[in-house]
């Protein structure tokens, strides 16, 4: 499974909970990722998705 690392999570907590009203409700990543699923804001990327751009990173890096 996947890590999300912290600029993710900043980058998603500035783009998804600035607006939102509920936003003081979310105290943890978890329940913020939780209320993103289930929103439709947010997925995880699959396992495949990471080797992939992960291999495109190093040819064109």
């Amino acid at each position: 499974m996947k890590t999300t690392n912290q600029e993710t999570v900043t980058r998603n907590l500035l783009q998804f909970c600035y607006t939102c009203e509920d936003a003081h409700l979310c105290t943890t990543e978890e329940i913020c990722k939780a209320c993103w699923a289930e929103n439709g804001l947010y997925e995880e990327e699959a396992v495949s998705a990471d080797e992939t751009k992960q291999l495109l990173q190093f040819y064109y890096a």
